[in-house]
């Protein structure tokens, strides 16, 4: 689900601090229909909003997406298995779903299961040492910013410090950071009450580097 272009979860889900007005809503599913909706949002109340999709005809492509690889120089890229070349842009175009990609560097292989939205770049960032390969790395995200700044809601979270913003949801690997789409390869994870964070978006935040 989009919202005025930035994508904001899975719904059925609640979204607030819209301002208000008119806002573009966004609904895709893989083999569905995309829909938009024009909802108008009054400043104090809650404005409620379904919408049913329709199942897409055989034949026809759901809209695609695109990949931007960060942290390392690919000799070769391939997308589930097949070689892939980049668009004029550097990124590579992707229909919307799950994919799994690899990348040949000149020190081995990288793969990583990326989810593609439709009309959104999807930013992996990738570590320049994977020989040998190494896991991801997730931390508890109490140790690198205060407690304050992190509020999860359900399967929702956001964090809010070093002046970014970011919004993941658990069991996604992708993080809407600063208003950018970036697939960090690891979920957002509960442990007990502690939520554990991806390292290298941790150091990002920790850091205040943007």
């Amino acid at each position: 689900m989009w919202i005025d272009g930035t994508y904001v979860g899975r719904s059925p889900l609640v979204v607030d601090a819209l301002g208000s007005g008119h806002h573009m809503v966004g609904l895709t599913k893989t083999g569905w229909r995309p829909l938009q909706l024009d909802v108008s949002v009054i400043a104090g109340q809650t404005t409620l909003s379904s919408m049913r999709l329709e199942q897409q005809r055989a034949g026809l492509r759901p809209p695609s997406g695109s990949i931007s690889i960060h942290g390392i120089v690919a000799l070769q890229t391939l997308l589930d298995g097949v070689a892939t070349a980049p668009s004029k842009d550097g990124t590579y175009p992707a229909s919307a779903g799950t994919h799994e990609l690899a990348v040949r560097t000149a020190r081995g292989r990288i793969t990583r299961t990326v989810t593609v939205w439709p009309q959104t770049r999807t930013d992996v960032v990738l570590q320049p040492d994977v020989e040998p390969p190494r896991p991801s790395v997730v931390a508890p995200a109490e140790d690198y910013m205060p407690k304050s700044a992190i509020q999860v809601e359900g399967e929702k979270v956001v964090v809010r410090y070093g002046g970014h913003e970011v919004v993941a949801h658990v069991g996604l690997t992708t993080y809407r950071v600063d208003g950018k789409i970036v697939d960090y390869g690891q979920a957002p994870t509960m442990i007990g009450s502690r939520l554990y964070l991806p390292l290298d978006l941790l150091t990002m935040l920790s850091s205040g580097s943007r």
